[in-house]
């Protein structure tokens, strides 16, 4: 569903009207409290012969069932937390490599990717490989309207069923298809332009980066917008699903070059995923920062941080390396947790390396916090 056209009149405009549609007719009355979590030490319940590898995916369906991606298998796990299936998503070769980023869309299709060999796949739930998109280990630069560039995550419109991919770890952009035939429509870059494989930012400049650099999470909004995790940038891009740029925000500031002091609160990668509070105006945004192991909570009206949550660790609710994150229809919260940092376990006196798990985040039951 492309926004309505009225919305790209200008950015005064666009910024009002988006405003006004995620603050929801009562906001002015009743605005929605900081939604808090407690993190669920019981969820999942794993198989006696499970064992996760990094956690490269996750996503909730409509039934309220969670599905992961590790060591390049779909599981898929019931509310309680029991393993309801699993099956490998490596292709009939079993040659498709990191099956990484998850999506349940409208249909119940499964659409992933292996990223290392270059496609974005689509699944029926149990698994039967239905479409693919993109060609077997080849590449042709960010422009290139039938090629994928090392994918990442994926979101799909339930309206007019568009396939958007963020595209990804060696590509810079968004990339749209049909999601029957997987017809080319479209793609953008940062601020909505077409990207350029050519540009370089300069590490001595103040200036924000022209181009997105490992876009990497994605996810629409109910009200027409694209948020986009602009993962090696620190930031959070937004566009109009039509791919004119509406605004962005700067989690945390870049680090400058490892030779030069640290800056206070830098990071080099800090907007891993993406995902909406479960209200009908999704008044909150959620960012995965995998550099600093934490939740951030973004008001969505206008990409203003209100809270975060975590932190580096391998006990219950802290993180490692927070990958992908999804939200149910409950409003939990579901975290992929890959390869994070090596962390001192105070029985063991070891040092062990966090991440290698599926968290969940459960919403208090009140729905808000302070």
């Amino acid at each position: 569903m492309i926004a309505p056209k009225q919305l790209a009149s200008g950015s005064a405009v666009i910024l009002l009207l988006f405003g006004a549609a995620c603050a929801g007719p009562e906001a002015a009355e009743a605005p929605l409290a900081v939604p808090t979590f407690q993190a669920d030490a019981n969820w999942p319940i794993l198989p006696a012969d499970f064992e996760w590898g990094q956690v490269i995916g996750i996503a909730a369906d409509s039934r309220g069932h969670v599905w992961t991606s590790s060591r390049s298998v779909i599981a898929e796990w019931d509310p309680d937390g029991n393993m309801v299936q699993s099956w490998s998503a490596r292709g009939p070769d079993e040659n498709w490599s990191v099956v990484h980023g998850l999506f349940l869309d409208h249909n119940d299709f499964v659409w992933t990717n292996a990223r290392e060999s270059n496609l974005t796949l689509k699944f029926t739930r149990e698994g039967e490989h239905v479409l693919t998109i993109g060609r077997f280990d080849e590449t042709g630069g960010s422009n290139d309207t039938e090629l994928m560039g090392r994918p990442a995550e994926i979101w799909v419109d339930p309206v007019d069923n568009e396939v958007f991919v963020a595209d990804g770890y060696s590509n810079r952009r968004v990339i749209v298809f049909d999601g029957e035939s997987g017809e080319y429509l479209r793609h953008w870059g940062a601020y909505g332009e077409m990207p350029d494989d050519e540009y370089r930012l300069d590490p001595a400049s103040s200036e924000p980066s022209r181009q997105l650099r490992t876009p990497h999470g994605i996810a629409g909004s109910r009200d027409g917008h694209i948020y986009v995790a602009d993962r090696a940038n620190n930031r959070i891009q937004v566009f109009l699903q039509s791919g004119e740029f509406v605004m962005e925000n700067v989690l945390r500031p870049m680090c400058p070059p490892r030779s030069e002091p640290p800056t206070p609160g830098c990071a080099r990668a800090a907007a891993f995923s993406v995902g909406f509070s479960a209200d009908e105006a999704q008044t909150y945004l959620y960012v995965a920062d995998g550099g600093s192991h934490v939740i951030v909570v973004l008001r969505r009206s206008d990409l203003e941080k209100v809270d975060e949550f975590a932190g580096p660790g391998t006990g219950t609710g802290q993180l490692g390396r927070p990958h992908n994150l999804t939200v149910d229809p409950q409003g939990n919260i579901f975290v992929a947790e890959a390869a994070g940092p090596w962390i001192v376990d105070a029985a063991a006196g070891d040092s062990v390396q966090a991440g290698f798990r599926a968290q969940k985040f459960t919403l208090d039951d009140a729905g808000t916090g302070r």
